[in-house]
């Protein structure tokens, strides 16, 4: 037996196309081992960290056998971590991955770590503003108990009705950044708790919490929630000339769209509208109540979301052209992707604050949905760079998964895949793992899981409405997660450059720092006395300056 976890920087064809964003920083890791198998069991990778199952049987990872008697998968790890692992052999058929007791170790548990990477910020930051005394931060990151940070006070917040002013405070270098951090606030004698109930929990390294919601920027005083732009009972349509047909739609605002008109927002596109905020004739996603929780807890992005209804031609408009349905014949889902791409886009494009690029246009569905979400960021990936395929038919489409198995075969963008692994055919269980296994060959890995690709199974769940609400949380945090945007809070209140002299630390050291070695600290390309005022002006709002007074 030989089992090797091999580290590397992520810098492959996978990483280089979301480069750009503001992701944390995270490597490659490869797992792989010979090892013989029985049939009916698999090789899968155990460890402590949430991406290697978080030590839960059932959340263990399978490898790909392509090269059996090796097995192999790459996942994508967080930067700065040391863990633990171990393989472990599993029956591998629908129903018997849930079982906590399916795992037999093979070999012994091996320490491991991912290289360093510098953060910037190194420490996480809470803004509050409230109207309570001498207000507490309480946190942790991972288990055991909270700590609490007693907060300071950062400024002038809003005047609340009866004219109650209200005060900003703040809590920095907390924890470490690139970790999510769970907490709550209290008044100064542990009272008052905001949220009322359970715990704030955010990958944001600098957040700003009012109203019981947390933030990436400076919220207007008061903030409308989230809202249909539309009335369920007539949702608007439009005529398409390349369906030859009318197509209703629903248009979904986040939180604030009317309160912040500077602000503009990611789309996502989901299929078979008429079943994802109402009850359709196969039930509902019941999409509302996740996106308004997750937008609140700082745990996904604010997001326009389009759902485009179907009509008597879903079979055809969700199957990619080359494949056929008996009794429903070949697909057109290339008519389909004109529509949304040629027509539906640029209307909404043109009447709402949109993100137009690719990585900030997303599409959804699920079964045939699911299909042609896969289609369109494979045929059309100018236009569609996140995609969301719930528990896809794979069976239908043979040809065109002819196109998108080969190793060879890339394109720059982020997949969300599951299914269920109960009910008829199992929710497809083996179609959709062997295009995971797919997906995830190559050297490099052409998706590393939790990369570029997440894939999950419902322990449970059969092909229905209900199994795809339960798992809608998920791939919305995997598709819209906060570091894809600039953390205004972040840039302009707790700038990881005004730590001048590299310590960790924001504090007066650093200004002495920018005398002697001045820095572009407001990014505006030069360095003169304005870099010097905007650090000042920081240390002056938490009362630094009165501190220091006689050290000048």
């Amino acid at each position: 037996m030989n089992a090797i976890a091999r580290i590397g920087v992520a810098v492959g064809i996978g990483a280089i196309a979301w480069a750009a964003l503001a992701q944390p920083p995270r490597q490659d890791v490869v797992f792989s081992i010979s090892q013989t198998t029985s049939p009916g069991q698999s090789v899968f990778v155990l460890g402590d960290l949430a991406e290697l199952g978080n030590s839960d049987m059932r959340y263990a990872v399978k490898l790909d056998a392509a090269a059996y008697p090796t097995w192999r998968v790459t996942v994508s790890l967080p930067a700065n971590r040391s863990f633990t692992y171990r393989y472990v052999l599993r029956n591998d058929a629908p129903g018997q991955t849930s079982q906590a007791g399916n795992g037999t170790t093979v070999g012994s548990t091996i320490a491991a770590s991912t290289a360093a990477a510098p953060l910037a910020p190194a420490t996480k930051s809470i803004l509050w503003t409230t109207n309570l005394a001498n207000p507490i931060l309480w946190w942790r990151q991972g288990p055991g108990a909270f700590q609490q940070r007693p907060m300071e006070r950062y400024g002038p917040g809003r005047v609340r009705t009866g004219n109650v002013q209200e005060q900003v405070w703040f809590a920095w270098n907390v924890g470490e950044a690139a970790k999510s951090i769970e907490f709550y606030l209290t008044d100064g004698q542990g009272a008052n708790r905001a949220p009322t109930f359970g715990n704030f929990n955010t990958e944001l390294d600098a957040a700003f919490v009012q109203d019981a919601k947390v933030f990436s920027y400076l919220p207007a005083p008061s903030v409308s929630v989230s809202k249909r732009d539309y009335f369920a009972t007539s949702p608007p349509s439009m005529f398409s000339t390349n369906l030859n047909e009318t197509r209703p739609y629903r248009v979904y605002l986040p939180r604030g769209y009317a309160e912040h008109p500077t602000r503009r927002y990611p789309v996502l596109y989901m299929h078979d509208g008429q079943n994802i905020f109402e009850n359709g004739a196969f039930g509902t996603w019941n999409m509302a109540a996740p996106l308004e929780t997750l937008t609140n807890g700082g745990q996904i992005r604010e997001a326009i979301v389009v759902g485009v209804d179907n009509t008597a031609n879903r079979l055809k408009d969700y199957l990619p052209p080359g494949d056929t349905i008996s009794g429903s014949g070949a697909g057109w889902a290339d008519r389909y992707a004109r529509f949304l791409r040629d027509e539906l886009k640029p209307y909404i494009d043109s009447h709402y604050r949109t993100k137009t690029d690719a990585p900030n246009t997303l599409t959804m569905g699920s079964s045939m949905g699911g299909v042609v979400s896969l289609y369109l960021g494979w045929d059309f990936t100018p236009t569609f760079g996140k995609i969301g395929a719930m528990s896809g038919a794979w069976w239908t489409t043979t040809n065109f998964l002819a196109r998108v198995k080969p190793v060879g075969n890339f394109r720059g963008i982020r997949i969300y895949m599951d299914h269920g692994d109960s009910g008829t055919s199992n929710d497809d269980y083996w179609n959709s793992y062997n295009l995971r296994d797919a997906l995830v060959g190559g050297s490099p890995a052409r998706y590393p899981l939790e990369g570029t690709l997440r894939h999950v199974v419902g322990f449970g769940q059969q092909h229905n409405e209900a199994a795809w609400s339960a798992r809608l949380p998920g791939s919305l945090k995997f598709l819209l997660p906060p570091g894809d945007e600039t953390n205004e809070i972040l840039r302009d209140i707790f700038n990881p450059a005004y730590d001048v002299n590299t310590d960790g630390e924001i504090d007066l050291e650093d200004l002495y720092a920018q005398h002697a070695t001045p820095k572009d600290l407001n990014g505006d390309g030069q360095i003169n006395d304005a870099d010097r005022q905007r650090l000042s002006d920081f240390l002056r709002r938490n009362e630094i300056e009165e501190m220091t007074a006689g050290r000048r």
